[in-house]
């Protein structure tokens, strides 16, 4: 009967221990799992959010939309990036915004995902600050660089122009078509990921290469969460830069 009683305590104090570690693999998987998607899922939240109040656009473009937008005939009008999959998306002018509460101007953006933003230094609010000459794809000029800014989506469920310029590799293609149809090819010869506070806005705005012109593509990446600009508007902690260099 001993024996038996013995028996039975034993298996008893097996089962409880079983059961205490499919409940700690549980929780430790779940824990995981977390780990894994909670970021990704606040993450988009956030993103979604910040482009609801910045009034940002996530309509697709139509094809007679994107046919009927003009421009003037030496402005830039569609960007193709083979590489990437961008096929002649729009390049709307931006100009900067009101000096923030940091009394710095920054780069406005496009208003829809799926559109490129060309800086045009002529478009500033403060008069004082605006340029005689923005520098024009295809105008031979190499003293500064031509930007363009993109959306990068953080999202499973949209995507943005510049999702993938990160991807870009030295020698890819980078089109500019202008307003009169002259397509301008530029070719890519450094990638970076920088830290939004490590963002050096001089060397973007000079060619990569002396006595070239010069593009650089820019866009967020990182994370999007508890960053934010020099204005205190939230945003991702990094930037992709993309430089290159008219062929």
């Amino acid at each position: 009967m001993m024996s038996t009683n013995k028996s039975r305590r034993i298996r008893r104090c097996l089962a409880v221990v079983a059961t205490v570690l499919i409940l700690l693999v549980a929780a430790f998987a779940g824990y995981l799992a977390a780990q894994h998607f909670w970021p990704e899922a606040v993450q988009q939240k956030l993103f979604e959010q910040h482009f609801s109040e910045m009034e940002i656009s996530t309509t697709p473009i139509s094809e007679q939309e994107r046919e009927e937008y003009t421009v003037a005939p030496d402005r830039p009008r569609y960007i193709h990036i083979p590489a990437i999959g961008v096929n002649g998306a729009r390049i709307i002018p931006l100009g900067l915004k009101a000096p923030g509460s940091s009394g710095q101007q920054q780069l406005d953006v496009p208003k829809n995902i799926n559109d490129a933003g060309w800086y045009d230094c002529e478009i500033n609010p403060v008069v004082d600050n605006r340029c005689d000459q923005p520098t024009l794809p295809g105008a031979g000029i190499t003293e500064t660089a031509a930007i363009l800014a993109g959306h990068t989506c953080f999202s499973r469920s949209m995507t943005c122009i510049f999702d993938k310029i990160s991807q870009l590799k030295n020698g890819d293609s980078i089109i500019i078509e202008l307003g009169n149809g002259q397509k301008i090819n530029y070719v890519v010869k450094q990638v970076e990921i920088v830290a939004l506070a490590d963002v050096d806005m001089t060397k973007a705005m000079r060619p990569i290469e002396p006595n070239k012109e010069g593009l650089t593509l820019i866009t967020c990446a990182g994370t999007y969460r508890g960053t934010v600009d020099a204005n205190g508007v939230p945003t991702a902690d990094k930037r992709v830069l993309v430089y290159a260099t008219r062929d």
